[in-house]
């Protein structure tokens, strides 16, 4: 985990029940789809791809004694795992969410690939189901919904194990006009549990063959985790 002297963060979030679901896919099928100038990572020679649904709550800004308007709102992320310059940390392929003003203020003040979307999340016991209709105005739809649950203790990964690789990245990477960008972020390890998962409907992934789906997938769970974000950092 990078090491931060003074940290300056400008703004934190929590994430709620938050689930990682990732398939191996090919380098070739997934290269383009990723800017060139960034590196597609992998493991055992394999490129991922993960789906993540999560509520995202105590959104503030720091120096702010109150949580923003947006406070709390559903997300699903579609994401994969690249490097620049040898910096390893994740690219966006897509990002919904269900409240207009994050949306707005995303894609306009970060140029993240955010999409407005109808979202619901519901807990019973220990199961969750969490879906999602794209309707972002030029966009086509895209659904996804699925029920999950946990099952496992609470625990953290083996550093050199690819559940680590997957899920311990401490920025976002971007390229808007051929400059690239970081978003450096900061939270404590993940303590993950294995989970259960029954998807009924997956039409986020439909820009990559079939036949990348064919295995199931890893999934982790993850009750909650406050992150902070930093300042934005021009590279190129």
């Amino acid at each position: 985990m990078p090491k931060r002297q003074k940290p300056t963060w400008i703004a934190r979030q929590t994430w709620e029940d938050l689930l990682f679901i990732h398939w191996a896919v090919n380098v070739e099928d997934l290269r383009p789809h990723i800017p060139d100038f960034l590196d597609i990572e992998t493991f055992n020679g394999k490129a991922w791809i993960g789906v993540v649904p999560f509520q995202a709550s105590e959104n503030r800004l720091r120096g702010m004694p109150r949580p923003l308007p947006f406070s709390s709102f559903l997300e699903l992320n579609v994401r994969t795992y690249v490097s620049y310059r040898g910096e390893p940390g994740v690219y966006f392929l897509t990002m919904d969410a269900n409240h207009r003003l994050a949306v707005t203020g995303a894609r306009h003040l970060i140029g993240l690939p955010y999409f407005m979307a109808d979202m619901t999340l519901k807990k019973e016991s220990d199961t969750i189901s969490f879906s999602s209709k794209r309707k972002h105005s030029g966009e086509i739809p895209a659904f996804f919904s699925a029920r999950y649950h946990p099952y496992s203790k609470p625990g953290l990964s083996a550093k050199e194990s690819l559940t680590s690789w997957l899920t311990e990245r401490y920025c976002l990477w971007k390229v808007i006009r051929n400059k690239v960008f970081k978003r450096p972020i900061y939270h404590e390890p993940w303590e993950l549990q294995e989970a259960g998962l029954a998807i009924t409907t997956d039409k986020l992934l439909d820009f990559l063959p079939a036949s990348a789906f064919q295995e199931d997938p890893l999934v982790h769970y993850a009750a909650a985790k406050t992150v902070y974000f930093f300042p934005i950092e021009r590279k190129k």
